[in-house]
């Protein structure tokens, strides 16, 4: 009997060795040499007291976490986080919480994308760009410790307004009968069987107004499909058609629309973007012109 008893301590032994060999292999793989990417911010200022502007330049660069389920690794996740300005120039480069993308927890599971936003807003986690099979994943890594508070509270705020804009996809575009700057009228009933592109902006927007030229390109491109553009301003009638002679915009223009984009939009940041279906139904709200771009693309095929 007492042989039985030390045999069976022998087998407890060597099994809870072998558990803590292992477990010190496997850290020992995830902690590997990582390559730097280095990138410089740009930075663009706004006026006191206007809504918040949107200045994020997203980039198709692939960059992804060594030893991640997601692919091979080219971003040194400490690197990026050892100070405010290299996490900015990465999410500037890589990072468009907005668009479309394969969410994944921190163990490269797919999750559903209202629930990965969610734990973003928590603060504890950033969000890693990597590529597979052509398509865009963004994969929840831990924050380190050491971060600056400031790369937390940058991470809260784009996940919050994130989360905001992903609510309102899938619903029914709130009730509007626009008349824009030349007298014409914009309702459901003249934009029925179409796809629907709203632009929110005011003219004091830098960044509004500099991406006029590319959006002038989206009309001209889409000029034969069923799409109508729109773009909802905060400004009055006399303003509004002041700047726009100087200024070429081939959306549609409706003025003083602030009420409606705040109230019924929802709208957090400037420029917004959003694409409606021919139901009436909203499919994304973006933050920038690219994005808006990608997504045309996406949903038309081209």
């Amino acid at each position: 009997m007492r042989n039985i008893v030390l045999a069976l301590l022998s087998i407890g032994v060597g099994f809870a060795i072998s558990f803590f060999g292992l477990d010190i292999y496997s850290n020992s793989i995830s902690n590997e040499d990582k390559t730097i990417a280095q990138s410089n911010k740009v930075i663009t200022p706004k006026k006191e007291g206007e809504p918040p502007i949107n200045e994020d330049n997203t980039s198709e660069e692939t960059l992804t976490v060594k030893g991640s389920s997601t692919g091979s690794f080219s971003v040194d996740t400490e690197d990026i986080q050892k100070n405010f300005d290299n996490w900015e120039a990465y999410t500037k480069e890589n990072i468009d919480l907005m668009s479309t993308f394969i969410p994944m927890d921190d163990k490269g599971a797919i999750m559903e994308k209202g629930i990965f936003l969610t734990l973003l807003r928590t603060g504890a986690y950033i969000p890693i760009k990597s590529k597979k099979d052509g398509k865009v994943q963004y994969q929840l890594t831990g924050i380190d410790d050491s971060s600056n508070e400031k790369i937390k509270k940058s991470i809260v705020s784009k996940a919050s307004i994130a989360h905001q804009y992903f609510k309102m996809e899938g619903k029914k575009l709130p009730n509007y009968n626009f008349i824009d700057l030349n007298g014409n009228a914009h309702n459901k009933a003249d934009t029925k069987g179409k796809l629907l592109v709203l632009k929110c902006w005011f003219i004091t927007c830098k960044v509004c107004v500099e991406e006029f030229p590319e959006l002038n390109e989206l009309v001209d491109k889409y000029k034969d499909e069923k799409i109508e553009f729109v773009s909802l301003a905060f400004d009055k009638k006399d303003e509004l058609v002041k700047f726009l002679e100087t200024k070429e915009f081939k959306y549609p223009t409706i003025p003083e629309q602030k009420d409606y984009m705040t109230k019924k939009l929802k709208v957090k940041q400037y420029p917004t973007h959003l694409i409606i279906d021919s139901n009436g139904i909203i499919i994304k709200m973006v933050n920038n012109v690219k994005t808006l771009t990608s997504e045309l693309e996406r949903i038309m095929g081209k």
